[in-house]
């Protein structure tokens, strides 16, 4: 979390590999990006999965359309990509819409097919920029809830840039606190409120307040 311009979004492209870093080195699912070539660098964006902040739904294209685009090098029939596609739409509570063109969706469902879309080839990390952007704290949870449940069932990493991680996460969820490329804080979001309270305590007596 941190505010404009602290450096979320770079993060998330230099995780994804879309930019390089001007200095140091990026690790990501134990492997140092630099080091990679060729046929390695393609297998280890095939274990990332990605929502963007803008948003990348080809709008022309229907929602199980979209969903197939990830799949079209794997080595599957046009069948089996329509039932991984099928049943991903199911396990995020989007039965029905495959059919359905994006710019027909809310902003809510929208998000959650292009979740779907980052989910469809099992990746080992999702990294999503923007978690929260358009979204209502009601629509928010809901769609948390919907991955939190994706990752009871499978063995997944989440690196998610937001600024409103007390509507949802969880005591042990790791937070990281960004200011103009300088990492504030990295801890629990249990250690994150207790560092507030301790901060506002603190300010209160300079200020002689009770």
């Amino acid at each position: 979390m941190g505010l404009n311009g602290a450096g979320k979004s770079l993060l998330t492209r230099l995780v994804l590999g879309l930019d390089a870093p001007s200095a140091g080195s990026v690790e990501v699912l134990g492997q140092d990006l630099a080091a990679l070539r060729g046929d390695q660098r393609q297998r280890l964006r095939g274990q990332i999965g990605a929502v963007l902040q803008r948003g990348s739904l080809v709008e022309d294209l229907t929602v199980l359309e979209n969903l197939l685009l990830p799949l079209r090098d794997a080595p599957m029939s046009r069948d089996q990509m329509a039932r991984a596609a099928r049943l991903t739409l199911t396990q995020l509570e989007l039965d029905g819409l495959e059919n359905h063109l994006p710019r027909a969706l809310s902003l809510g469902l929208r998000r959650r097919v292009e979740l779907a879309r980052a989910l469809i080839h099992k990746p080992a990390l999702l990294v999503w920029d923007g978690l929260g952007d358009g979204l209502d704290a009601a629509t928010l949870r809901e769609t948390l809830a919907v991955l939190r449940a994706q990752r009871g069932v499978r063995e997944l990493a989440l690196l998610a840039t937001d600024n409103r991680p007390e509507l949802y996460a969880q005591a042990d969820d790791r937070v990281a606190v960004l200011d103009r490329g300088r990492l504030l804080f990295d801890g629990t979001h249990a250690e994150l409120q207790a560092a507030a309270r301790a901060r506002l305590e603190l300010r209160y007596v300079l200020e002689g307040r009770p």
